[in-house]
């Protein structure tokens, strides 16, 4: 059996205290390494291995058993760190990800609901952003070196390379880190490894926000680059549009924007790169409708 898990087990015994189970497929369980260090990833994923015989509560059940039954339940450690079993379904499992509600803030770490009575602990060390009481977080499930089940917000190797999206498909994805250099790194319906590059920031984002993104394109690792716009000869209607629209209503149809202005200051004003802004203002000079000058740009 394995911590963290969902596992498929036997009914052992009936106590009055409930159910005790063990492996319904023992010789699959792989066995720990001799040695523990220098720690591999073979090492790591045994840390949860749990033989023997494995408590399940009587107010963990969801059906009545039988001595001999096979169930599935899940493996995690009670509030005296001993393996107990719960055929009750936790909001996270190894392998995935979750976003979770904080339930208590302390200096080691923050208490999270994963929906069973002992709350998931999330140590200061794994946080990329300090959670507030109340607030939800993305995070993922892990057994530390003392083989507890733990919380990390630190996503990216338990994020998959395997996504079915192609350039050009519309995702989902939730932002789990930024950084100045890189951009903001993303999970893909919560599962795979994506990126949005700094240049496509026309936004900003933070960590935890949620946002409907396009695919620039995959990498040949699989990983995939997200843009926050449509392609250029598409989005250009879409900024001519909003452009119009802030000078339509401004006072006297000015703004004091134009092609030299700050980068940072475009993205606040319209939401979009200087090369973005720039085509758009081009276009509509070109049809007529605006002109610009070192002040700024006016409507016709």
């Amino acid at each position: 059996m394995e911590l963290g898990k969902i596992n498929t087990v036997k009914i052992a015994r009936i106590t009055p205290h409930g159910a005790y189970v063990t492996d319904a497929e023992p010789e699959n369980t792989p066995e720990a390494p001799a040695t523990a260090t220098p720690e591999t990833k073979e090492e790591e994923s045994t840390r949860g291995n749990i033989s023997g015989e494995v408590l399940l509560p009587k107010g963990e059940t969801t059906a009545r058993l039988n001595k001999g039954d096979i169930t599935e339940c899940f493996i995690y450690l009670d509030s005296e760190d001993r393996p107990v079993a719960t055929m009750k379904r936790p909001l996270l499992t190894l392998g995935e990800t979750a976003v979770l509600t904080c339930l208590e803030v302390t200096q080691l770490g923050t208490f999270l609901d994963w929906g069973l009575k002992k709350d998931l602990f999330l140590p200061y060390r794994e946080q990329t952003k300090r959670p507030k009481q109340g607030s939800r977080v993305l995070v993922a499930l892990y057994i530390d070196k003392s083989g507890r089940p733990c919380a990390t917000m630190k996503l990216y190797k338990y994020l998959r390379n395997d996504s079915p999206y192609k350039t050009g498909d519309r995702v989902l994805g939730r932002v789990y880190e930024t950084g100045r250099d890189e951009g903001a790194h993303v999970a893909v319906d919560g599962v795979f490894r994506a990126l949005i590059p700094k240049k496509d920031l026309v936004t900003e984002v933070n960590i935890g926000d949620e946002i409907r993104l396009r695919v620039a394109r995959v990498l040949p690792d699989g990983k995939l680059v997200l843009a926050m716009r449509d392609p250029s000869h598409v989005q250009i209607f879409a900024d001519c549009e909003l452009i119009i629209g802030r000078l339509t209503a401004a006072p006297g149809n000015f703004l004091p924007v134009h092609d030299k202005t700050d980068t940072d200051v475009i993205r606040r004003t319209f939401g979009m790169s200087k090369n973005s802004f720039k085509r758009a203002v081009g276009h509509l000079m070109k049809e007529g409708k605006v002109t610009q000058d070192d002040s700024g740009i006016k409507l016709v």
